[in-house]
């Protein structure tokens, strides 16, 4: 099976400005695991963490191409589609469209609040819930909650409806406080309707189209690329994964069980991103297989398959996004641990995660000791070149 490309030429040519363009801007643009790029076949690239929405698809595509000449088609969001510099660089990129709810967001009527005994019934007052709301739309606050935000599965009256559950950020995806959501009806009255809070209506969009396109494209060997987080930000850890990148694997082998999807992690660090002549790393960590049970369990159980699905991506992007606070020290933890391990051994996820958090953690606990100090000399002078060492001659304990 081919890799699936659309006769665009434009795409290259794209990917060889944009190569100049990013080695002025950086000074250096560390790769890591290029060996972990297939060549071919079907491959969702997912990345971590989404620290910036151009320079991220940038730096991902770039490596691929240069490695293995691959078009990674990106899902970007339709309405940056629709702006004159950034409609165009996506249209050069191969990006697929994809509609979000979020961006076509309406103020709604009125206040809300929710019941004293109820956190999934919403009240309100001065609304109109029947006009502006159906089942599955979602309903959103505002900043002083986070942008909290609930699907709606009962427009009960013009005053109130149900959701499906607890309002949950948009930052973490944890639920929002009650006690800033909550209020008393008497107070309404009381206070002639002043208070509650403000909010928008969202609609419900079908993706069904944008996933049939998908599907399609890893039938035919292409490839993927996605920022499961969402937004960009610029946390230091990973924000909740949405269910986007799940629903694209295990749904193109339910449809077609000869796709054969890989998943790649891709992790992407930046240091000083903001300066002129900044260092960046690119890691690409193991291709990951789509377990065959959860694919069948996708079939019967689509929420839960999704929901174990993204532990494993999560677990996989761990690998590939070491938090360490300089350039030096990660490039350090990155070459530490692939010389610690023997030729050998074969790591799972989980080892490699506790690794890196061992090696980050005992360098910043033993920084200081002579012999460690030494072992970084060595190491990074190893990075630059041969060098002969013991790397066992200090022990780093975790």
């Amino acid at each position: 099976m081919g890799d699936f490309k659309i006769p665009h030429f434009g795409y290259d040519v794209s990917m060889h400005f944009w190569k100049l363009a990013l080695n002025i801007f950086f000074r250096e643009i560390r790769l890591r695991g290029a060996f972990n790029i297939p060549s071919e076949g079907p491959v969702i690239f997912v990345g971590a963490p989404h620290a910036n929405q151009m320079l991220d698809p940038l730096l991902l595509s770039i490596h691929v191409h240069r490695e293995t000449g691959r078009h990674v088609q990106f899902l970007a969001a339709a309405k940056s589609l629709q702006r004159t510099f950034v409609g165009a660089f996506s249209r050069l990129m191969e990006s697929i469209p994809v509609v979000r709810a979020f961006d076509n967001a309406k103020p709604g009527t009125g206040t809300v609040y929710l019941s004293e005994t109820d956190p999934c019934l919403v009240l309100g007052h001065d609304t109109r819930f029947t006009q502006e709301f159906t089942p599955r739309m979602q309903i959103q606050l505002g900043k002083v909650v986070q942008y909290a935000a609930a699907e709606v599965v009962e427009v009960i009256s013009d005053t109130q409806l149900r959701i499906k559950q607890e309002f949950k950020t948009a930052n973490d995806g944890s639920h929002a406080s009650t006690e800033l959501l909550g209020g008393k009806e008497s107070e309404f009255r009381s206070t002639g309707g002043v208070g509650g809070l403000e909010f928008k209506t969202i609609p419900y969009i079908n993706q069904q189209e944008m996933y049939r396109y998908v599907y399609d494209r890893l039938k035919h060997g292409g490839s993927i690329g996605i920022f499961p987080e969402g937004g960009s930000h610029d946390r230091t850890d990973l924000l909740p994964l949405k269910a986007g990148v799940s629903l694209m694997a295990l749904g193109a082998i339910a449809h077609d069980p000869t796709c054969q999807v890989k998943i790649v992690p891709v992790g992407l660090s930046y240091f000083h991103p903001h300066k002129f002549r900044s260092r960046a790393v690119v890691e690409f960590g193991s291709a990951m297989d789509v377990p065959p049970e959860l694919v069948e369990m996708f079939k019967q159980q689509k929420r839960e398959a999704v929901s174990k699905f993204l532990e494993l991506v999560y677990d996989a992007l761990k690998t590939v996004t070491v938090r360490a606070p300089d350039y030096d020290t990660l490039m350090l933890v990155q070459a530490v641990r692939r010389l610690y391990k023997t030729p050998a051994q074969h790591l799972t996820l989980g080892q490699v995660v506790e690794l890196n958090r061992r090696l980050l953690s005992g360098y910043t606990h033993f920084k200081d000791d002579p012999r460690v100090k030494k072992l970084r000399t060595d190491v990074l002078k190893y990075n630059l070149g041969p060098v002969t060492f013991s790397l066992h001659s200090f022990r780093i304990a975790g």
